[in-house]
């Protein structure tokens, strides 16, 4: 019933506009679009035979893979930072951090590799539920996290879900006072070589417990997550800690409401800011580019309006 870039009467009214200037700009970009392709230091392992587990035995109330992902690529993208999905089979080495959320069927050729990974240089982020399964949606008989508690460098003896009435304050043990909170989910995690990087400091059952973990194996670096956060300050400040460790950098700090991605190719590389908000949004870039778009070249900020895009080749 729906009706395409035309009206059911038939005239060029708003849809058939927006098209149209799209079509424009894509013509303009043309030549610097073509041979590039979105390159990207990190993945997220995005897994079917989890999607489909967690569907029907999600291991706590309000799980799922994909709320799971978007803690973790919401903050990537609040960062400014690409970041491609794979699935399990992909070949880690390309990437400079690899993410596994709520990995809980973990196959040992899958777990050996992850394994690898990290003794080679990689750095990974675990989290809730990792390893609790085979690839036959059978429970492992080994204490979790499994294979990955020598990369790890923890064991999780217990965990516990949380009801919507029941939180634990999570601190910081870096002396900044920074607290977040801990909903839905707890797993007791028990440092066997990693550092503590947050604890529970409110609960005498869980204070003898990891909140978050960092542990250093062979070249590489492999952090846990214990648990689930309610404020997306948390995610912004572990991706700032996982991008560290990983040697990654954004070309730019977007604001809020504002997607930057990177395309490369033979030619060079462009820069993307979409505004996906509804009010203008100053934006700090690298200075004496080219904005595509519009052919200015830029100073050292440049305005989006309202839903606006500008593409700059670096």
């Amino acid at each position: 019933y729906w009706h395409g870039l035309l009206g059911h009467d038939g005239k060029p009214l708003r849809r058939y506009r927006e098209a149209a200037q799209t079509a424009q700009e894509f013509r303009k970009l043309e030549s610097h679009l073509r041979g590039t392709t979105v390159v990207s230091d990190i993945a997220i392992v995005y897994d079917y035979d989890n999607l489909w587990s967690l569907s029907f035995q999600p291991g706590f109330a309000g799980n799922s893979l994909q709320a799971a992902i978007k803690r973790y690529y919401n903050a990537l993208t609040r960062a400014g930072i690409n970041v491609d999905l794979v699935n399990r089979q992909a070949d880690f080495s390309k990437y400079r951090l690899v993410l596994t959320p709520d990995l809980s069927i973990l196959p040992d050729e899958t777990a050996r590799r992850l394994d690898a990974y990290v003794k080679n240089g990689g750095v990974l982020l675990a989290d809730c539920r990792t390893g609790v399964k085979d690839e036959r949606n059978l429970c492992h008989e080994r204490t979790l996290p499994g294979l990955l508690a020598p990369a790890l460098g923890i064991t999780i003896e217990e965990y516990s879900s949380l009801g919507d009435d029941s939180s634990y304050k999570v601190a910081a043990s870096d002396n900044s006072g920074r607290e977040y909170t801990a909903i839905q989910y707890v797993d007791w995690v028990t440092a066997q070589g990693a550092k503590t990087m947050a604890s529970y400091a409110d609960q005498w059952q869980m204070k003898p417990f990891a909140a978050v973990t960092r542990n250093t194996y062979g070249k590489g670096k492999a952090w846990y997550v214990g648990t689930v956060v309610k404020e997306d300050a948390f995610y912004d400040d572990l991706v700032r800690c996982l991008l560290d460790d990983a040697g990654i950098g954004p070309v730019v700090h977007p604001p809020v409401g504002v997607e930057a991605t990177i395309r490369r190719g033979q030619a060079g590389t462009l820069l993307f800011l979409l505004n996906h908000t509804d009010e203008p949004k100053t934006v700090t870039v690298p200075q004496g580019k080219v904005e595509l778009l519009s052919g200015r070249r830029t100073g050292d900020s440049i305005e989006l309006d309202r839903f606006g895009v500008a593409v700059l080749e670096l």
